[in-house]
């Protein structure tokens, strides 16, 4: 018996062994690409679940350990993961999906749909997390800049967290009203002030959506284009994967060309001209101060993201913590921003029911500049940077007000002059003035979505955001602004010093819910129809709190603390307090169908109703519509045989609403179809009721008509690929303006009359130059023409002007420059020479000697280039961003080359050659013009803003797998990085780059070096 079961055993032994030995075999295939057809050398291949990984060769093949039934996972970055199960079969091959942000992506996403590229008759573009993540720019928007044609990104300031960004799609789309694109993050829309406090490194993807094919379904808010943001998600059945990405960044002020006077050549220069007259002993004081290298500084980054990712069966999540410490370049600004970010996803086991929330959390704070833009010598630090004297040492304050009133009454450099003390006065300001900003914002969405059968789909979501914004200011007691300011700066009895606080809190409500049905017929049929409903509605509450008069010892910023009470004497400690709030509405509802034959040919269009809070009953709905087309010619038989791998032609048409006509956002405007009535002056002085706004109740929706004819295509593996669209933008019933009789007590009010167009080419280009198993180099271009034109205007002459340096004239672009034209220096006298009406030389222009200069601070043409190399784990990439024909006023450089306050402030060199009885061709007036004042309805200091920019660059290393196996690390790259490394241009300033038409001691954007790593485990 003890035979029997000795025999048994020995047979289950074999058995087992023999079972075991066949479930693990060796598993071999080829990695290619997808897009190319070529193999990929150095991506990884995994046994999910355990350590077993090898590297695909130089061909592509990769041979590995496995049983039946585990899944392998191929990974490289750059390239979209794979995953498949082991089967019967000892080959498995893969096909990677290459993630370029150049390249027309698989899919193009918005907020109510999803189509597959092929089948998109729409005008888009996107950008991935490739060229997103990493970047140190507090904002993802201007990240965004030359990246995609037709997009218009310009900053306006370098202050860290900055809302000043302007964004344009396809040229400016009203005159009044609002001109950005509608953001949508995660299904909820947002203006795009909200994003200093999102972090870039969340996102996975922004879509760019231009036509009307792709707006109009946004109806109401989607007259000037679209951008969606989708952040990034976890995959079902996927491992735990851990990421951290961390930056630290070096940035500094750029160069000005504006050849500025040193100390004791500024000095000689005012003494030689008469305007002062320094003593022996106070000269030997001249220092040589560079006032920018007081005022500005080499600031410090640091931004570091941790993310997880995982998924089981039914549920898949994505977590992410930021931590982001900004210092601006400008002294006392900066920014710190905590991030958190939870996306889930989840499904039933059969499928039918998904649903997901997307949530984020977070926290900013900064310290930001005032005054800036102003010629405010006490409180705007760009003037004394700019225009200090060099000669005055900034040694000369100690800290208290003291020494700068010293200065002012003795025998000094600033004797006597308060503007002159600019720079210490400015010192001061930074030792006991503070302004900070802290913001709260959280978003938070959520869906479900429920298949009633095969074909039919109902889902609903709901989306909230959240903004608390506090700001906080605090002008020190120890101020020179507070005790120079005081009612009696001899009373020391009297308290000095303020302090502010400002409360503003925002939230909006954004529901949507759908129907969606599709079905495929005969295999080559597909029709797919939608309905839906939406509804957003938003509150707005505002409180602020001012309060003059603050105890020296126990008072501190932000604390409330030392606050002086009232006093029978008078009400000067009295606090100054305000609320308001606000509140507006949209509903809606629409519907969409499409339909696809055999992905070939392909017809969409949408319908869509809605109703806006702003206007009175009669207008209070709009109907907005599209239609769009589509033929994939390269999928037609008689193509087959071309060097064409893509080529699609495609056609849209359509209307969009613009219903901020105000231009004051979401809550602006919301009484302007009623007649309101205030409290004013009346007869002889007394309070009276007078009327502050009178009524419009045929006030509508500006519409948008436009039309565009696209081509997409890819030749020769598609080593050339790219699309090129040509499109027209008609604005119609623009809010303005318009003539009434003074009957009403008022000569002008405000209606729906006028038009614009914009009409341009958009073109983006890739080329794969060499593209083989270890190098590859890609030239990438993308560029836009935009011919913006005032159709009509309400006037009966085709001509606004309100006296200003720009007008707006039938058949001109908007924002044209009406100036008198700028002649040189009269040999005879020194005196500005200017052109008259009639060509003529003239000292003393008038307002009718203005002429059209056919030049606006809008570019004619704006894109990029650049390229991406990559040898064997090395990458090298490269973004140049362009803009021209683009005109701005320099402010700066006027007050430089003014001569009025020689004597003041610092000069350029350039007056060197000013006019002189003995250097009568001189480029410059006589120091002593007598008519320098006509210079400001002149285009003396207009310049050409036109720039070619190094915008962004890159240099790094991605390691392999077998570098990393020892680190059991999953992914590692390093790279260094830099922003604004070099620009070329006429503009003499900082920066060329601006969203305003002049520019005076504004904040200028960094140049940033930057120090990375991605590690994946």
């Amino acid at each position: 018996m003890k035979s029997k079961f000795t025999w048994i055993l020995l047979l289950l032994s074999v058995l087992t062994f023999q079972f075991s030995f066949a479930q693990t075999k060796v598993v071999t295939g080829t990695v290619t690409s997808k897009d190319y057809g070529d193999p990929i050398q150095g991506a990884t291949v995994l046994v999910e679940g355990t350590t077993r990984g090898v590297d695909t060769d130089e061909n592509g093949k990769y041979s590995i350990n496995a049983a039946q039934g585990e899944k392998l996972v191929v990974r490289l970055l750059g390239l979209k993961t794979q995953k498949a199960t082991v089967g019967v079969s000892n080959v498995l091959n893969f096909s990677m999906i290459i993630e370029d942000d150049l390249v027309l992506d698989e899919i193009v996403v918005d907020a109510y749909r999803t189509v597959s590229k092929p089948k998109s008759a729409v005008a888009a573009s996107t950008v991935t997390a490739k060229t997103i993540e990493g970047r140190p720019n507090a904002s993802f928007v201007q990240t965004l800049q030359s990246q995609v044609p037709g997009l218009e990104i310009s900053t306006g300031s370098g202050q860290p967290g900055s809302s000043n960004t302007s964004v344009l799609l396809r040229g400016a789309g009203s005159i009044n009203g609002n001109t950005e694109p509608l953001f949508v993050i995660d299904g909820v829309p947002m203006g795009n002030s909200s994003f200093r406090s999102i972090n870039p490194n969340d996102i996975e993807s922004i879509t760019v959506l231009k036509d009307a094919g792709a707006t109009s379904i946004y109806g109401n808010r989607g007259a000037n284009g679209v951008i969606v943001v989708t952040t990034k998600g976890a995959s079902f059945e996927s491992d735990l994967q851990i990421k951290y990405v961390g930056t630290t960044s070096v940035s500094r002020l750029q160069k000005n060309n504006y050849d500025l006077m040193g100390g004791k050549e500024l000095m000689d220069f005012e003494m030689a001209n008469g305007f002062n007259n320094y003593s022996a002993s106070l000269q030997k004081t001249a220092a040589e101060t560079n006032w920018l290298d007081v005022f500005f500084r080499t600031a410090i980054t640091q931004n570091h993201t941790l993310s997880f990712t995982r998924g089981s069966k039914n549920l898949a999540s994505f977590t992410s913590i930021g931590y982001t410490d900004q210092e601006g370049i400008l002294i006392n600004t900066d920014l710190k921003r905590f991030n958190f970010r939870n996306n889930l996803n989840g499904k039933s086991n059969d499928g039918r029911l998904t649903y997901g929330t997307n949530i984020t959390a977070n926290y900013s704070k900064s310290r930001i500049a005032q005054g800036l833009g102003t010629g405010s010598v006490n409180n705007n630090y760009v003037v004394g940077a700019l225009q200090g004297a060099p000669y005055i040492n900034p040694d000369s304050y100690n800290g208290s007000h003291q020494s700068i009133w010293n200065q002012l009454t003795s025998s000094s450099f600033v004797s006597g002059s308060i503007l002159k003390a600019s720079p210490l006065l400015l010192m001061d300001k930074a030792k006991w003035f503070d302004f900070n900003q802290e913001e709260l914002k959280m978003i938070a969405q959520g869906n479900v979505n429920y298949k009633l059968t095969d074909d039919l789909s109902v889902g609903t979501s709901l989306g909230v955001d959240y903004t608390h914004i506090t700001q906080n200011g605090y002008d020190s007691p120890y101020s020179f602004n507070s005790w120079f300011f005081s009612p009696d700066r001899n009373d020391e009895s009297i308290f000095v010093g303020s302090a502010s606080q400002i409360n503003q809190r925002v939230v909006s409500f954004n529901s949507l819910t759908n129907m969606k049905w599709a079905k495929t017929f005969n295999d080559v049929h597909e029709v797919k129809a939608g309905v839906f409903m939406e509804y957003l509605k938003a509150h707005f509450k505002s409180s602020s709190l001012a309060q003059e008069g603050l105890d020296r010892y126990f008072s501190s910023p932000n604390s409330g603390a030392g606050w002086i009470s009232d006093t029978d004497a008078n009400d000067y400690y009295v606090p100054s307090v305000g609320m308001s709030v606000a509140n507006a509405g949209l509903f809606s509802y629409f519907a969409n169908a499409s339909y696809d034959y055999d992905t070939r040919y392909g017809v969409e269009a949408t319908v869509r109703r809605d109703a806006s809070f702003r206007f009175a009953n009669s207008n209070r709905w709009g109907t907005f519509y599209s239609v769009s087309a589509r033929w994939n010619i390269s999928n037609e038989e008689f193509m087959q045989e071309s060097v064409f791998d893509d080529l699609k032609l495609r056609g849209s048409y359509g209307t969009a609403g613009n219903q901020d006509i105000t231009g004051s956002g979401l809550f602006g405007g919301a009484s302007l179809f009623r007649d309101l009535y205030s409290v004013g002056g009346g007869y002889n002085n007394n309070p009276s009721l007078v009327i502050s706004n009178i009524a419009n109740p045929n006030l509508k929706w500006e519409t948008v008509e436009q039309a565009n004819i696209g081509l997409d295509f890819g030749i020769w593996q598609s080593r050339l690929r790219g699309t090129l669209d040509v499109y027209q933008k008609t604005t119609k019933d623009l809010y303005q303006s318009q003539p009434i009789s003074a009957i009403y007590g008022t000569s002008s009010i405000f209606a729906n009359v006028g038009s614009m167009r914009n009409r341009g080419i958009e073109l983006l280009l890739a080329a794969d130059v060499v593209r083989n198993d270890n190098f590859k180099f890609t030239i990438n271009v993308n560029g836009s023409y935009n011919k913006n034109e005032i159709v009509k205007l309400p006037n009966s002459d085709g001509i606004i002007w309100n006296g200003g340096g720009n007008i707006m004239r039938e058949g001109d672009m908007l924002g044209q420059y009406y100036m008198v034209e700028y002649a040189g220096v009269n040999p005879a006298n020194g005196n500005l020479w200017f052109y008259d009406k009639d060509g003529n030389m003239t000292e003393t222009p008038t307002d009718e000697d203005r002429k059209f200069t056919g030049k606006s601070a809008y570019p004619l043409y704006q894109g990029g280039f650049g390229f991406d190399a990559d040898y064997k784990g090395f990458f090298l990439s490269t973004q140049f961003s362009f803009v021209q024909n683009m005109w701005r006023v320099d402010n700066d450089y006027r007050d430089f080359l003014t001569t009025a306050d020689i004597g003041t402030f610092n000069k350029s060199r350039e007056l060197h050659d000013s006019w002189t009885p003995t250097n009568t061709d001189a480029k410059y007036p006589s120091l002593n013009n007598t008519n320098e004042f006509y210079q400001t309805i002149s285009d003396r200091s207009l310049r050409d803003a036109s720039y070619v920019r190094l915008r962004y660059i890159t240099l790094g290393y991605n390691f392999t797998a077998k570098n990393l196996a020892p680190l059991k690390l999953s992914g590692l790259r390093i790279y260094a990085q830099a922003e604004n490394l070099i620009t070329w241009t006429k503009w003499k300033g900082f920066d060329a780059e601006s969203n305003r038409g002049s520019d005076f001691a504004q904040y200028p954007t960094p140049k940033t070096v930057s120090f990375g790593v991605e590690v994946q485990f």
